[in-house]
């Protein structure tokens, strides 16, 4: 081999050296653009599985009001029911409610007093 087709090899050697590293150029620039759309791919649905999450803990609380206002509904109307009862009795057995009320009001200043 002479020095001329040595020089010729290495020549032609240097030049796909270049090419080669222009395209692991062009191969890391095109990862870097999917990895970017993959990011952007994620995000979204991410962004989308928080807006469902929201969605969905609205109508959990939307649900959860509503049934608040019919316990505090039906709690009212016990009450209410309760208090009529009492009422009643009270009219019924006059006496016994003054003695019961005065019985209770010593018990709670007793317990008051010994704390």
């Amino acid at each position: 081999m002479t020095d001329q087709s040595t020089a010729e090899s290495w020549d032609k050697l240097t030049e796909q050296l270049a090419q080669l590293r222009k395209d692991l150029g062009n191969v890391n620039a095109a990862a870097a653009d999917l990895a970017r759309a993959g990011a952007q791919d994620g995000r979204e649905k991410v962004l989308s599985e928080i807006e469902a999450l929201t969605r969905q803990a609205g109508s959990i609380a939307e649900d959860l009001s509503e049934a608040g206002h019919r316990a505090g509904h039906k709690a009212a109307e016990t009450a209410g029911a309760l208090g009529h009862e009492i009422e009643g009795a009270v009219n019924r057995n006059p006496l016994a409610a003054v003695l019961i009320a005065a019985g209770l009001g010593l018990l709670i200043g007793l317990a008051t007093r010994r704390s």
